[in-house]
């Protein structure tokens, strides 16, 4: 999918499961309790070896799912990513050595992590407008997010990092926030021990309250 076609859909489900999968195997249900919750976007990232392989069981299942590759810092990471078929691409800082090797190799779409001015100024550079924003909470959330649209009304974010269900609504209700990514859809241990009512309920509550943003 071009960037167009994949930020179109997230803007209509802006919710992205940010998970450091615990085992590979786990990841084709995790994905199923996700989408009886709501959520149709996950994001396997390269914290741990498990992820190309849990990449490469989302793509041989072909579910109605979203899936991409987040913490992405190096052309190894890139190419298992892209070998795996991910919709999308996510790193946590700007690295334009990895960025230019996805342009060269492929149209996935590349969502760099950036935490100030100086690095939307990179991105846009780079030819990007759709941007990570790592860490939220920390760099200045909602607020610092809602000051970008002034001097960048162009370009358009996906905040992580300290995003939870009591501050989801305040982020999703920016014009210029795509969709918000975070653990807090599902946690680590509930899918090392495999609680998918849990996670499922969770990713409920996420979605109510996107339903009540976009008035679904």
């Amino acid at each position: 999918m071009e960037t167009e076609q994949i930020v179109e859909k997230l803007e209509k489900n802006p919710l992205i499961a940010v998970v450091a999968i615990p085992n590979p195997n786990l990841a084709v249900d995790l994905a199923k309790a996700l989408l009886e919750g709501g959520v149709n976007c996950i994001e396997i990232t390269f914290r741990n070896k498990n992820a190309s392989e849990a990449l490469q069981n989302l793509k041989n299942a072909d579910l109605p799912v979203i899936y991409g590759a987040g913490t992405v810092r190096t052309i190894e990471d890139a190419k298992n990513a892209i070998k795996a078929g991910v919709h999308f691409i996510v790193s946590p800082g700007l690295n334009e050595k990895v960025i230019k090797y996805v342009q060269q190799n492929s149209d996935i779409p590349f969502f760099p992590g950036i935490d100030s001015t100086l690095g939307i100024e990179k991105a846009v550079n780079l030819g990007l407008k759709h941007l990570k924003c790592f860490p939220a909470s920390v760099v200045g959330g909602p607020k610092w997010l809602g000051s970008m649209k002034g001097p960048y009304y162009d370009i358009k974010f996906m905040p992580t990092g300290g995003i939870n269900l009591a501050n989801l609504r305040e982020y999703l209700s920016l014009p210029n926030v795509i969709a918000c990514g975070g653990s807090f859809l599902a946690r680590g241990n509930l899918i090392k021990q495999q609680k998918w009512d849990e996670i499922i309920q969770k990713a409920k509550k996420a979605f109510d309250i996107v339903r009540e943003i976009k008035k679904l």
